[in-house]
């Protein structure tokens, strides 16, 4: 099915509503030094006004996604498992190369459902237009990531807490289990929280993927506790998405990734609006540069 106009693509009044570039032009220096709120409510109604028109291409993907995931996870170490241990690091890379790929269709669709551009649900793959700086930014972030985790997983075991309960017992749905998994990841949220705009930026951008990543960080900085709130918000959503064998989370996954977009365009557009520049701000000439 392809789209050429629809009115309803977005209802609420403070989207943009005029094709505007979605690059920053200053790297949000304007609402960086100011200031800015995150909204979670009226983020969440919008995004879900937003998507609604394709839910059923949106929550398809989402499926489609979920099986590519399983299917690299089975497919891809039996491939590589005469590498020894070395096959699971690079069966590792491969699906995180192919997935952050996949997901990030969501922002290729999403950016021209926005600017009211011709889309298609082939729209949706072309994610791997940028696969290689997705790929460097997945890595990079996932690393990231499990340092925090793997810390507090090492702690917990110096100082002796699994002797009394086995917390990475997931059978076990205590309520002791549940906080410290909580707990654990917590770090981990904070470290991710700081790039939730990397990718956006990498897709309609077109940015590389450590310029990605340091204009995220300098955004997110702009409102730390309410970014986190957001991720925070969009975690609970997706973890009551699991309930009913994971039904929910065809669902609740594209929202999470359209509210993620939205949150970014109403940046956008208090900074000042955007420009269709697509520049790297730390390799052209052309772009602006704040080194802060």
């Amino acid at each position: 099915m392809e789209n050429q106009d629809n009115e309803n693509f977005y209802t609420e009044d403070d989207l943009l509503q005029n094709k505007t570039g979605l690059t920053p032009t200053d790297e949000f220096a304007k609402i960086r030094s100011e200031g800015y709120s995150v909204e979670f409510s009226d983020t969440l109604s919008s995004s879900w006004d937003f998507m609604k028109p394709y839910l059923g291409q949106l929550v398809s993907y989402t499926l489609f996604c979920f099986f590519a995931d399983l299917t690299l996870s089975f497919i891809i170490p039996q491939i590589v498992s005469f590498m020894g241990n070395l096959g699971y690091l690079v069966g590792t890379i491969v699906n995180l190369t192919l997935i952050s790929a996949l997901l990030a269709g969501f922002y290729s669709f999403f950016e021209k459902v926005y600017q009211k551009d011709r889309f298609s649900f082939q729209n949706l793959f072309d994610g791997f237009q940028h696969i290689k700086e997705l790929a460097l930014h997945q890595i990079l972030v996932v690393m990231m990531v499990a340092l925090p985790f793997l810390g507090m997983f090492f702690l917990a075991q110096k100082i002796g807490i699994n002797k009394t309960v086995d917390i990475f017992d997931i059978n076990t749905y205590e309520v002791f289990t549940i906080l410290f998994y909580f707990i654990f990841s917590l770090p981990s949220l904070l470290v991710f929280t700081l790039y939730i705009f990397a990718p956006i930026l990498i897709v309609v951008a077109r940015m590389s993927f450590w310029s990605a990543m340091e204009v995220s960080r300098k955004l997110v900085l702009g409102n730390y506790i309410g970014v986190f709130g957001f991720v925070i918000g969009f975690t609970l959503i997706n973890s009551i998405g699991l309930l009913l064998l994971g039904v929910g989370t065809l669902f609740t996954i594209p929202l999470t990734f359209a509210a993620t977009f939205i949150l970014y365009t109403k940046l956008i557009e208090k900074n000042g609006g955007g420009t269709n520049f697509g520049g790297d701000f730390y390799t052209n000439e052309n772009a602006p540069l704040d080194a802060i």
